[in-house]
Formats: C-alpha cells, structure tokens, sequence
C-alpha cells in the first residue's frame, strides 16, 4: 500500500516533539519496515529540508507563508482564545490545504491517514471523493471542548466542530478509548461501523534501566536523593495541576519530607496559569518539594521516567496519554484519574491505582501508601511493564491500523 499522513499541527513529526507528533511517526515507520511506501505531509519547519527520508519514511514539507516555523509558537489551544488568533489558524490550514491538495493531484495514495481536523476538513470540501480513502484519527483530551459537549466550549467550537465535520466525511474514525466511541454513537450520530477503537502505542525497547553516568545528567533537575514522584505533560488546568500540587501539600503535612513532585512540561502554553500555580506552591512552602522543569529534551526524559520512584497522571480529560505509556514501559507504579484511556492502562490495585478526577485527598491517600510500601511499587512497576510489553507496543498498534487500511482499500 502507498500511505499519505497528513500532520498540519504545531509541532515536527519525530518521537519526543509531542503526543500526536510521536504517534504519526511511529505508525509511518512500522507501516515502513512491513514494506508498505510511507509519505507524510507537515509544514516545513525552521531548519529542515523540504524533502527527506528517515526510517523508511518520506518526509515532504510544506513551506508555508502563514503561520510560524518554529514549533510550539503558535498552538491552537491558545489560538482559538482570540478573534486574531482563530483567523491566522484558519487561514494557515487553509494554506496548508492548498499546498498539499497540489501534491494529492500529482501523487495517488491508497489510504491518506489525517490526524487533525482543519486541513484534511478542507480537503475532503473541495475534493469529496479523498474521504473514500481518508481515515481519521481523533486524538482527543478535550472531548466536552471539541464536540461543544461542554459549556465551556469556545463559541466557535459549539457552532461548528471541525472533528465532527471530518468524521462525517471520512471512510473510517479511529478513536483512543471506548468512552469516546460511545459519546459518538449517543450524541453525534456517528455510524457504528464506521468507528474504531485503537489506542495510542509506545516503544517499548525504548524504556528500561539506564547507566549511573546517564542517570548523573538529570541530577541538574535537583532530585538527588528524593523520592520522586513524577508527572510530564503540558502545564494547564485539564491536566489536573492543581490536584497535583494540593495533594503534594498533604503530603508533606503528613511528614514524608524526603519526597519531590516533579512536574515535566511546557508552562508556556498558559502562563497565567502556570504563575497562579507558583504563587501557591510559594505561599504554602512547597518549593523545596515541588519542582517545574519546562520543556525538556527528550533524552532527559526517558532517563527521568527510570529514576522516578511513582508517576502521576491526574488529568480531568485524556484521549489516551502517551506519558502515562511511557511511565508503563519503564516499569513503574502509575497513579491517575479515572477518565478516558487512563483507564486502559491502569488497573486498580494491580499496577497503580485508579482516583477520582480533582480528589487532591485520594491521590495523596494512595501516594502515601506507595511510598510507605516500596515491595508494592516494585510489584506494580513489573506489571506496568509487563502490560506495556503485552498490549501497548507500537509493533501490536501498528498491525490494528494496518487492517484498517486494508479495509479502506478493500472497500
């Protein structure tokens, strides 16, 4: 088969660069290694080539005259906040369209895999017949947002949704977790058949034990003899920050002083709130205990995955979360909110433990309790990695995605 990915985000498609980012790059390379001819499609960023092949992938990028090249500038979660922003972001993909409409008609693919709304929304509007070919796959944190479930959902979002826009035009759609499916087919009149579960992967072998010289390079991050409690994502209200902190506050009040909450991730993304964040943990004392790192290499943080002691996702949303795959194939006992694909990779009492979205009470209940019990973060962190091997590597998530291509081509 000849596939086409299409990736008009904010980031450059390579493991590390992001969740959505690492997914399309590693589906592309084991969709390369079984012999099939890979392409994928994203702007040309500040630095690279416009054509290039790595990991049997062929790398075509757009050069684009709207929009920045740098990744992480402009990210549409903050775009959408502003009428100046929503613009500039309609008219980029619009462009992005464009160019890569150009290539469609020069290029035939057997299956064009999108894995954002806005481009592939365009394409599928000037070209309907695309969507015979096109599966979507909806990587998707904030349902109630982007399916104008939410009150909170921006304006623009409730009046027009551009996933609900492309899954209505597409041959298939590919979500993360089962509950996102069921939404779908309640809510928004998506046709069963049409509908796949297949969650995120991660590189197992990637994962593991590293070198005493390796692990010296993440001691810059001040966690020298603490027991680290980590959390890596971006830093913004639907990842349960705050839950985060306030729990570590409890912590620490119950006298486990030798702890430190290492929180990896861009802060950038909402300052306002990341300062909001400081100001609290300055004014309870916590700054000895919880740390912020900002955006780290990738490097750094798979290191850092193998010197945590426990990791914490409490998000309120989570499509899936690749950090909570990562933490799972470096063996460790995982603590995170009972939502979304959290789900599929936690099981209660077996290899962490699952809590209620905002409970700072509980998540601090079952922190003490893995702390105190190092036997039971041992025999938690060995199931982690024995479901990750089992389940989640991305050579098992490939192979799901390539029958769905066959399908599409077989239709």
């Amino acid at each position: 088969m000849k596939i086409l990915h299409i990736y008009d985000g904010h980031e450059r498609v390579y493991p590390g660069q992001g969740s959505v980012p690492t997914v399309v790059y590693e589906l592309a390379k084991h969709a390369a290694e079984r012999g099939h001819e890979v392409v994928v499609i994203e702007r040309k960023w500040n630095g690279l080539c416009s054509e290039d092949v790595l990991d049997g992938i062929e790398f075509k990028r757009l050069d684009l005259k709207i929009g920045s090249n740098v990744p992480y500038t402009e990210v549409p979660y903050v775009q959408i906040k502003s009428l100046h922003g929503t613009t500039r972001l309609v008219i980029s993909r619009c462009e992005f369209a464009y160019k890569a409409m150009k290539l469609l008609k020069d290029e035939h693919f057997d299956v064009i895999h999108a894995h954002l709304p806005f481009a592939a929304s365009i394409l599928v509007t000037l070209r309907p017949k695309l969507g015979d070919r096109m599966i979507y796959t909806a990587h998707v944190g904030e349902e109630g947002k982007r399916f104008g479930l939410s009150a909170s959902a921006p304006l623009l979002l409730k009046l027009f949704s551009p996933d609900l826009y492309l899954m209505k035009r597409v041959k298939r759609v590919v979500v993360l977790n089962e509950g996102l499916r069921e939404k779908l087919l309640t809510y928004k009149g998506i046709e069963a058949e049409k509908i796949k579960v297949i969650p995120n992967g991660v590189d197992v072998k990637k994962f593991g034990r590293f070198t005493n010289d390796e692990v010296e390079k993440v001691k810059k991050y001040e966690i020298d003899g603490k027991l680290i409690i980590m959390y890596s994502g971006t830093i913004t209200p639907r990842k349960g920050i705050k839950t985060l902190v306030r729990s570590a506050e409890i912590v620490v009040k119950q006298g486990y002083r030798d702890v430190v909450f290492l929180a990896c991730g861009n802060y950038n993304i909402d300052r306002g709130f990341y300062e909001e964040i400081m100001s609290y943990i300055a004014s309870k004392g916590l700054k000895e205990h919880v740390k912020f790192t900002g955006f780290i290499p990738y490097e750094d943080l798979l290191i850092l995955y193998s010197a945590c002691d426990i990791f914490v996702l409490p998000s309120f949303e989570e499509g899936f979360g690749c950090s909570l795959a990562e933490a799972l194939a470096s063996g460790k006992p995982l603590v995170g909110s009972n939502v979304g694909g959290i789900r599929l990779m936690i099981r209660d009492g077996w290899n962490g433990f699952l809590i209620k979205p905002g409970s700072e009470e509980e998540l601090a209940k079952r922190l003490i309790y893995l702390i105190a019990n190092p036997k039971e973060r041992d025999r938690m962190g060995r199931n982690s990695r024995k479901l990750a091997e089992e389940v989640f590597d991305w050579s098992k998530i490939a192979e799901k995605y390539i029958e769905v291509y066959e399908e599409v081509v077989k239709e």
